[in-house]
């Protein structure tokens, strides 16, 4: 699953431009520990995609998905950035029976504006 996801992620990452000229963007990360059972402290961190990287398979704790801990104890990622421009949100997160899914949103300049297409079809 790791080599998928990580796949998935990083294609559609360059696809829909997350990555700046030197493959930066923010991550969001929950700084909460143990004692803060049920409070979260995200932050927006800028961070560079080295040559080697693997998130689905890191381990790191901060990329791990709460709701899937409540079946598994596998490490199962779950995770959110946005270009530094803020024009790309991606979003790698668990689904139903597990099921690890990427998505991303990028609003396209071309786009025509919200009722613009059914008006034009009258």
């Amino acid at each position: 699953m790791p080599v998928k996801v990580n796949a998935s992620w990083f294609r559609m990452a360059s696809e829909f431009g997350l990555f700046n000229e030197d493959r930066e963007f923010l991550l969001l990360v929950n700084y909460a520990d143990e004692e803060d059972e049920w409070e979260d402290h995200y932050e927006w961190v800028q961070v560079r995609l080295l040559d080697e990287w693997d998130l689905a398979a890191s381990g790191v704790e901060q990329l791990r998905s709460w709701i899937a801990g409540t079946f598994t104890p596998r490490f199962v990622p779950e995770f959110r950035m946005v270009s530094l421009d803020g024009q790309t949100v991606i979003e790698t997160t668990v689904w139903g029976r597990g099921t690890v899914s990427t998505i991303a949103i990028r609003p396209s300049a071309t786009a025509p504006a919200r009722g613009t297409e059914e008006t034009a079809r009258r």
